[in-house]
């Protein structure tokens, strides 16, 4: 008698039978697409939400604002005290006051040496620093926060007791001299001293240091110039790190908030009406005997921080000439090895922005250097404008980049005294991001077109005239030799 077969036997059977089935022969598996990740830009991953930290405002009882920006991942703090006075309120015949007046407060406050300054601050594991530049100045300290109270103390010191000690002048005047000199014989310190010469003339951003100044100033003239600017009406006070504004305000208010100096009024801003004109293109040339390289400039003034079109002609500087992998460093270093490096970027102050290429190249290269950055600026113009491939990249990096710049408070308290210096929107640090998606890519090609032409350029090239002047001269443009002030060599007025 044949027992009848059950569910599971059944089960069984068939699975056997599919397992069999499936050790046949089968259709052999379809190779991966080959991915060249060499030559494949991989997908941006999606920006992360970034937070700027809301700075804190308070007022100290002599007028004084004070700006706090909270950072309590580490135990330090920075303060600064941001003036509106810097080196554009020197006299034409006084370039470097500002400067040296502002060093030598660290070199003596309060009946301290400048020896006794240092230790009193090493002690408590701080810095005190003093300093100025062409649109301001400033006096800070930075320091663990429970060495705070004492920190303040001595930065009140020098900032609000200076001596201006004779002999220590004397040996800061010799450091300077020295300096000149030695400006005189580097081609780099040559060409930033002759580039601002050359686009700002009489202007304070070209006013050079030199030694007939040095020799003229005198403690005297630094106490005056201290005397007339360096008081209330003229201060901001910020700060950055682990402390709030209901803690730091009372100890500032208890060292500043006596401060009643008043001063003189400032000097009139500097004004764009009176700069030198943007001449057609010209090769200005400072022969530097069997120099192995030439260092090269190229640019003209673009526009205002405060133009509409500001944002999209950075982007536009970006894909052009400001990171490494835009076209004109790109084409010298990639593709011809003629330098380390060349970026392009904008300079800002009281005037107007001036755009700028900066390199060095191979001695035996520069002309074709020179004809290489006129190419790309001409085709940036023409047959290859900004694509937007070129934005995209340019946009990502700088929106990647950009919380990067706020890893201390120092960047942030930095943009603050530029809004308060400069009068830029309260949102110039914050609404950056937005403003830079907005842009589109006829945006960016209309602003580049709006401020670069290439008919009117300044080119400089500090190198060796005997073996690059007739390759310059062959491309086409006036060459013109200029000193190492940034005179003409065949007479002593100032170049227009």
């Amino acid at each position: 008698m044949t027992r009848p077969r059950t569910p599971a036997l059944t089960l069984t059977l068939t699975v056997a039978a599919g397992a069999l089935s499936a050790c046949g022969p089968k259709a052999p598996p379809q190779p991966a697409a080959a991915v060249d990740y060499h030559a494949t830009m991989p997908d941006p991953l999606p920006p992360r939400p970034f937070q700027l930290p809301e700075p804190q405002r308070g007022t100290l009882s002599n007028g004084i604002p004070v700006v706090v920006v909270e950072n309590h991942e580490v135990p330090l703090v920075q303060v600064q005290v941001a003036l509106r006075p810097g080196d554009w309120t020197d006299p034409p015949d006084l370039a470097g006051l500002a400067s040296v007046t502002m060093d030598m407060l660290n070199e003596g406050a309060g009946g301290m040496s400048a020896a006794e300054l240092s230790s009193a601050a090493r002690r408590m594991g701080s810095s005190v620093w003093t300093g100025s530049s062409l649109d301001g100045a400033s006096v800070g300290a930075s320091c663990l926060t429970d060495k705070l109270p004492g920190t303040l103390d001595l930065l009140a010191t020098v900032m609000l007791e200076p001596d201006f000690p004779d002999a220590d002048w004397e040996l800061m005047r010799k450091k300077r001299l020295q300096a000149v000199q030695a400006a005189r014989k580097d081609p780099n310190a040559i060409a930033g001293r002759v580039w601002n010469r050359l686009g700002y003339g009489d202007h304070y951003a070209g006013h050079l240091d030199n030694e007939a100044a040095y020799q003229a100033i005198d403690t005297e003239r630094m106490r005056a110039w201290y005397d007339a600017y360096v008081v209330p009406a003229n201060a901001m006070i910020v700060v950055g790190g682990d402390t709030t504004l209901e803690e730091i305000q009372p100890l500032l208010e208890a060292r500043f908030g006596s401060w009643n100096a008043e001063g003189q009024p400032l000097p009139e801003l500097p004004s764009a009406d009176s700069l030198p004109p943007q001449p057609e293109t010209t090769v200005f040339l400072v022969d530097k005997p069997e120099a192995a390289q030439s260092v090269l400039r190229v640019g003209r003034f673009a526009g205002t921080r405060l133009d509409p079109d500001y944002d999209a002609f950075q982007l536009g500087n970006m894909a052009i000439g400001g990171q490494f992998t835009a076209r004109i460093n790109m084409n010298l270093r990639e593709d011809k090895s003629w330098t380390y490096g060349a970026r392009s970027w904008l300079s800002d102050n009281y005037l107007p922005s001036r755009w700028q290429v900066g390199t060095s190249v191979f001695t035996p290269t520069t002309a074709d250097a020179v004809s290489e950055i006129m190419r790309e600026l001409d085709e940036s113009l023409g047959t290859r404008p900004i694509t937007q491939e070129e934005l995209d990249n340019s946009r990502g990096y700088l929106l990647g980049t950009w919380p990067l710049r706020f890893e201390n408070p120092g960047e942030l308290l930095g943009g603050t005294v530029d809004i308060w210096r400069y009068g830029l929107p309260d949102d110039w640090i914050t609404g950056l991001p937005d403003r830079m998606r907005a842009v589109t890519l006829e945006q960016t090609r209309a602003a580049w077109a709006a401020h670069i032409d290439p008919t009117h350029l300044s080119i400089l090239v500090v190198g060796d005239a005997a073996t690059v002047e007739e390759p310059l001269e062959a491309l086409g443009y006036p060459v013109q030799r200029l000193d190492v002030e940034g005179f003409p060599v065949e007479e002593d007025a100032p170049v227009p």
